[in-house]
């Protein structure tokens, strides 16, 4: 009898690991698409702090942990940056001090900084070296299964995927930018300057035969020295108007962004209607970039959540704001549910930031089995500066 107590204890713990187990799978693949999402959407116009700082916020989100830190540095530590919800003087300070010991660590390893245990893995890029971090508890078992934490040395690597990414970007963006410097200085002396030494020829030659000329002649002489000016003008704002992304031979924005929607609706086998109207210049490459990321995300959510048949989106590129609708006809949620949970989902957590960033408001509304509207409103900083200037 005694025997059998014993197995039943050990098979209800057993049961109980393999419960706790899947639930950590499930949660894993449920992030890793999230973590694909951000790889395939974060701009690589962006620079590495930026990226450090939402890595971090993702290990938060991943581990559902209190503490995290991205230290990004160089050889000497003279130029660092370190994303984290601590303290960063004083982590800062026992990471240099440890640095020594920790850099040459290879996978996922455990060790003290501060008083506190760390789950932590070493970065290296072609540029910098750095280490990213979580806070775990100071028992042997959390540290045996930080080091089998897959998804946190997953999150690493794509850490480091990204970095060469915005790396490679900047030295991309220097060759056009020299290239184009190289050409518009080029076009400007074959053309503009010709131009303009061509007028100030005529000029001086209209001062010497102005006084034998008739009004009628002066006048037209004029109206074509006018026009010629005018072309020149033209000409040197074309040469200028060609540094921008477009004439670099990006896709513009609307394209892009129809391309997607067409393609995520035949790829899901659902309806996605779309209305896009205003001016692409309007708003920054950051903004695109932006907006691009909450549409991803947001469509992939009414999906993969919502399982919706439906999506219709809205976007208005206005001179005062820029305003972002999107509904599905999925199964909805709780909204009383959502705002009393801590953790919302890496998803919403990520569209919430990325309109904070840019100033603006992020809402959500829905019931259960009506469906999901989404809305985000950004203002245009440009038309605020101009009313303040005004002011």
């Amino acid at each position: 009898m005694e025997i059998r107590k014993i197995f039943g204890n050990m098979l209800k713990r057993n049961h109980k690991n393999l419960i706790e187990t899947s639930d950590m799978c499930q949660d894993t693949l449920e992030d890793i698409p999230s973590l694909h999402h951000l790889m395939d959407t974060f701009p690589s116009t962006k620079s590495p702090q930026m990226l450090i700082k939402e890595i971090t916020t993702y290990i938060i989100e991943c581990t559902q942990g209190d503490e995290a830190f991205f230290w990004l540095t160089d050889v000497n530590h003279k130029n660092s940056h370190l994303a984290s919800s601590m303290n960063k003087v004083s982590l800062e300070a026992a990471l240099i001090k440890e640095w020594t010991n920790i850099r040459g660590k290879d996978g996922l390893f455990v060790d003290e900084l501060n008083g506190d245990w760390f789950g932590m893995r070493v970065i290296r890029t072609s540029r910098n070296i750095g280490v990213l971090g979580v806070k775990i508890s100071d028992t042997s078992e959390a540290r045996k299964a930080f080091l089998l934490n897959r998804l946190f040395d997953f999150l690493a690597e794509l850490s480091e995927i990204m970095l060469e990414r915005i790396y490679n970007n900047q030295m991309r963006e220097q060759m056009i930018l020299i290239e184009e410097q190289n050409r518009i200085a080029n076009e400007i002396h074959d053309s503009v300057s010709q131009r303009l030494f061509g007028i100030v020829c005529a000029l001086h030659s209209l001062q010497v035969k102005s006084t034998v000329m008739t009004n009628d002649e002066l006048n037209d002489e004029y109206l074509f020295l006018s026009e010629s000016a005018n072309t020149t003008l033209k000409e040197l704002r074309a040469a200028i108007y060609r540094l921008s992304s477009m004439k670099k031979g990006s896709e513009p924005f609307f394209d892009r962004l129809k391309k997607y929607l067409g393609e995520f609706a035949r790829l899901h086998g659902i309806r996605v209607d779309y209305q896009l109207t205003g001016d692409e210049v309007l708003i920054s490459e950051e903004l695109k970039h932006a907006l691009y990321r909450i549409v991803c995300e947001a469509c992939g959510n009414a999906v993969r959540h919502g399982q919706c048949t439906a999506i219709e989106l809205r976007l208005s590129l206005a001179d005062g704001q820029t305003v972002l609708e999107i509904k599905d006809n999925g199964i909805g949620f709780n909204l009383y549910d959502y705002d009393d949970k801590k953790e919302n989902g890496i998803g919403l957590f990520n569209m919430q930031s990325i309109a904070s960033s840019f100033i603006g408001t992020f809402s959500i509304g829905g019931l259960p089995g009506l469906g999901t509207e989404i809305r985000v409103e950004i203002p245009n900083l440009k038309m605020l500066e101009k009313e303040e200037a005004v002011g």
